[in-house]
């Protein structure tokens, strides 16, 4: 039996494991954090007694947190964690659909910056001086992009400062994330290459005895290290996914970032944990993936 096959069960055997954790953590946090809503309503003559008893029935609020949390991890499994209390629809439909927006966006750019840092390195390698600067870079935190972009929605109208998926949102966030992952994901392909230099430096003193020029020497590097570099930029995408919280709401993008903002300070406690783990999920299957695709698409890792 291939080694991956077991290594492979392992992982979505960790991962069933993980979302039942993120799950059971989201659900309690947002219950506890957020509270019921409703309450005080009725003293305060918003809504009768009974309307308000009747809406927290609705939802969910009247259960113990261990009833809550039971039910909750049920119906994730099943695709029904409730209904939201802000949208007054299906929570996990929700979160699904916003979870697409954020994926139409974040993957393009995240591909393009994938594809613009292995053709940095081929052309220019790790020793030359804009690299060293473009490294200094990836350390510029993400949020930082979204300000400027957010101050250029209302300074000069684009994108348009109102939250929405509009096309001019799309390229915004696809922009965005493009300037976040080029740079970490060229500075992860160099850490890599640097990693495995005494493994190398006999490669490529081979081939530069070959008169082989330095961008064949660099793309023969990529090839040695992507399964490396594969499993680094997967694990990356995962977290860059998580962001989404922080960069969403400052650009106006309606994903899954902006819905769970918007549950958290509507208090809408069964969307929050709802979308919250969808995200978690999410992420921590990019992890695993990542974690998977390294010993099985590597040739000296093969069992």
């Amino acid at each position: 039996m291939p080694r991956s096959m077991p290594m492979t069960a392992k992982a979505l055997g960790e991962l069933f494991v993980g979302i039942i954790l993120v799950g059971l953590i989201s659900y309690i946090v947002a219950r506890s954090a957020l509270g019921n809503p409703f309450i005080g309503l009725g003293v305060q003559e918003q809504l009768s007694p009974a309307v308000e008893k009747e809406l927290v029935k609705i939802y969910g609020l009247n259960e113990s947190l261990a009833l809550g949390s039971l039910g909750f991890l049920s119906g994730l499994f099943k695709g029904t964690t409730g209904q939201s209390i802000v949208y007054n629809s299906p929570a996990f439909s929700i979160a699904v659909y916003s979870i697409l927006w954020t994926l139409l966006a974040i993957l393009p750019g995240f591909l393009l910056g994938f594809l613009a840092s292995m053709l940095w390195f081929t052309l220019y390698g790790s020793n030359n001086p804009a690299t060293a600067i473009i490294r200094r870079l990836s350390f510029i935190p993400g949020y930082i992009y979204a300000v400027i972009i957010a101050v250029s929605s209302w300074l000069i109208g684009w994108p348009s400062p109102l939250p929405s998926t509009s096309t001019s949102k799309i390229i915004a966030y696809t922009l965005v994330i493009f300037l976040v992952a080029w740079t970490r994901l060229l500075h992860g392909l160099i850490g890599i290459v640097d990693d495995s230099i005494n493994e190398l430096s006999g490669y490529t003193q081979a081939l530069r005895a070959m008169a082989y020029p330095e961008y064949k020497i660099n793309q023969k590097l990529i090839r040695v290290v992507m399964p490396s570099y594969s499993a680094y930029a997967t694990t990356l995408l995962g977290m860059t996914l998580e962001r989404s919280v922080i960069l969403e709401p400052l650009i106006g993008y309606v994903g899954i970032g902006m819905i769970l903002y918007r549950s958290v300070i509507m208090a809408d406690p069964v969307l929050a944990a709802t979308a919250f783990t969808l995200l978690g999920s999410i992420g921590y299957l990019m992890v695993i993936i990542g974690r998977v695709l390294e010993p099985t698409f590597d040739p000296r890792l093969r069992g």
